[in-house]
């Protein structure tokens, strides 16, 4: 099964210095491919019929050089959305597209279809269907990497229903050509397993390759947490995927902790010694395990005050790249605790209310302490 790193999510956008970065951990770590689609590239999506400049292009030569030349296979990734008919117009414009890319060497490519307001129906999976069929064609001519895509239902929560029941799924099925390999999330956007059984079900529907696009370490749909434990529950194998892109947070030094996580060859607290996490974290890492993890239950003050006794360690006195991007992080869960402490305690409300308000969006700052009144009574 052919492993890598998935740049397809929101709210954070890599340097090319960053992503060197990750394509050296992947070569470190023996992964198979880089897929290049990160949402805040206006080119890539919200502007995604536009063409890149020179300076643009000249960037992606840097980094598909690079990438080969570390044994990653690099692939550019376009999300034609916004504006999207799939007209002969706007086949055209992924052609040209994807013809920048092509004349700088680039062979492997992906065309997404996630995240839209459309409804989700056979009509669309033909519109989709049509537009895939037609730029593989393309593709065939100039290279003999299938087309990777992303469905606009790539998990079944969005089926609303039964995989079988599905119009979207069963227009795909009609109409896509059946080499290109389709990614998919699992049950859901931010699935808890992901099994072969899983897998089979969307096979029974529709018979192209399955690459898993996993959002189990993802944080842009909540952006006070991250999660680095241990990957967990993926128990599907070579013989229903074909692949596994992992979606994480845009943080790169965070997201090479992750791919270690997911490569499995050593355990959490040994990878996080080696990026010089200090110890003191180890205490908090119940609460930034997974997604689907419950962290502490914290019975007494006591508890939350030997939490709180490690903020020196890891707000103050730990330094370096890799805290510099958890230190928003470390700030904001420290300050949860000292709010809890001080709830919990009954604390001066006026004073309290004061200092949540500096912390705090004012929707929850209010809802706090509207709440907390309301215990009082």
């Amino acid at each position: 099964m052919k492993t890598g790193y998935l740049e397809g999510y929101y709210g954070r956008l890599l340097s090319w210095e960053d992503r060197s970065i990750l394509l050296k951990k992947l070569s470190q770590l023996e992964m198979d491919f880089y897929i290049y689609g990160p949402k805040e590239d206006p080119l890539h999506r919200m502007n995604w019929s536009s063409l890149y400049n020179n300076s643009q292009l000249e960037n992606f030569k840097k980094f598909k050089e690079e990438a080969l030349n570390l044994g990653i296979k690099p692939y550019f990734s376009l999300s034609p959305g916004i504006g999207f008919k799939g007209d002969q117009e706007d086949i055209t414009n992924i052609k040209k597209k994807f013809d920048q890319l092509l004349k700088l060497g680039f062979k492997d490519f992906g065309l997404f279809f996630d995240d839209l307001d459309d409804e989700r129906s056979y009509e669309l999976a033909l519109v989709h269907g049509k537009v895939l069929e037609s730029i593989s064609k393309f593709l065939e001519e100039k290279t003999s990497s299938p087309l990777v895509f992303c469905p606009t239902v790539y998990c079944n929560s969005f089926a609303r229903g039964a995989l079988k029941d599905s119009s979207y799924l069963k227009g795909l099925s009609a109409s896509v050509p059946v080499n290109l390999p389709l990614l998919w999330t699992g049950k859901n956007v931010v699935s808890e397993s992901i099994s072969d059984k899983d897998v089979q079900e969307l096979k029974n529907i529709i018979s192209n390759p399955i690459f898993i696009w996993d959002n189990y370490y993802a944080n842009d749909y909540c952006p006070y947490k991250f999660f680095i434990g241990a990957f967990s529950s993926r128990t599907f194998t070579r013989k229903s995927v074909q692949g596994l892109g992992i979606n994480p947070t845009g943080m790169p030094l965070t997201d090479s902790i992750i791919l270690e996580q997911v490569k499995g060859q050593r355990n959490t607290k040994e990878i996080l010694k080696d990026y010089g996490v200090p110890e003191a974290f180890n205490e908090l890492l119940p609460f930034f395990k997974g997604p689907f993890d419950d962290g502490i239950i914290m019975d007494s003050i006591e508890d939350i005050e030997n939490l709180l006794a490690y903020k020196q360690d890891l707000c103050i006195d730990w330094k370096g790249k890799l805290q510099l991007e958890w230190a928003p992080f470390l700030w904001s869960f420290f300050n949860d605790l000292r709010l809890l402490k001080n709830l919990t305690l009954r604390k001066d409300k006026n004073t309290l209310e004061a200092w949540a308000s500096r912390r705090y969006s004012d929707p929850l700052s209010k809802s706090i302490f509207l709440d907390n009144n309301k215990g009082e009574k």
